[in-house]
């Protein structure tokens, strides 16, 4: 088996999500249609920690085809997309879904404290090659060290297929704080992450995960 991919879904919370965003019972029906599903491996839910206003599903599945063939099951799909209204409150915004294939496993950046979700949009004549380089070069650099490090636990990331020219890295932080304390003191993270910017649109939002 290859790298897992995951799959991002994110929209405006109901207010019963927003008052307790790891309410089990909110999210059961939807969860246990994707929990009987073929290839599905492990399911974080949250809400995200700067607007305290959106909700995120990641859901972690062997392939984007074993996804790809509950969202073709004309029967069990709508299902699941019916139950998401507990969930999501689609009169106050659109939902999101990306696919992530990820390039290592994931599981310790999403069951850290809070995970950062960082998206990197190529800008118009720039090189993909260059900001894919950038990217791994932020996760390795994270991971050649001991968990835990400055507040860092594991960072994982991939392409995003539903955005041709756009990346994204998972990092499990022991808080937000840490994260941006990183990046405000240490050169190397600093030097990193301003040649990103220089060449691609990033936006980054943390949530804190709960595993169902």
């Amino acid at each position: 088996m290859g790298n897992p991919t995951v799959e991002l879904v994110y929209g405006p919370a109901t207010e019963l999500v927003r008052q307790d965003p790891h309410n089990k019972d909110v999210v059961a029906t939807p969860f246990s249609v994707l929990k009987a599903q073929e290839g599905l491996i492990k399911i974080y839910y949250g809400v995200q920690h700067e607007d305290k206003a959106t909700a995120y599903h990641v859901i972690v599945w062997e392939s984007y085809e074993h996804h790809k063939k509950l969202m073709d099951d004309t029967t069990t799909y709508p299902k699941l997309t019916g139950s998401v209204e507990s969930v999501f409150d689609k009169s106050k915004g659109p939902v999101t879904m990306l696919h992530v294939d990820t390039t290592n496993e994931p599981y310790k950046a999403f069951e850290a404290p809070v995970v950062e979700i960082a998206t990197f949009t190529l800008r118009e004549g720039q090189s993909k090659s260059e900001l894919e380089g950038l990217v791994k070069t932020l996760a390795d650099a994270i991971n050649a060290n001991e968990p835990g490090t400055n507040g860092a636990f594991h960072a994982s990331w991939g392409p995003a297929r539903e955005k041709d020219n756009a990346f994204v890295l998972f990092i499990g932080w022991s808080s937000v704080d840490a994260h941006w304390n990183l990046v405000k003191s240490d050169p190397g993270a600093i030097a990193l992450i301003g040649r990103c910017r220089a060449i691609s649109d990033v936006e980054v939002v943390h949530v804190p995960l709960a595993l169902y």
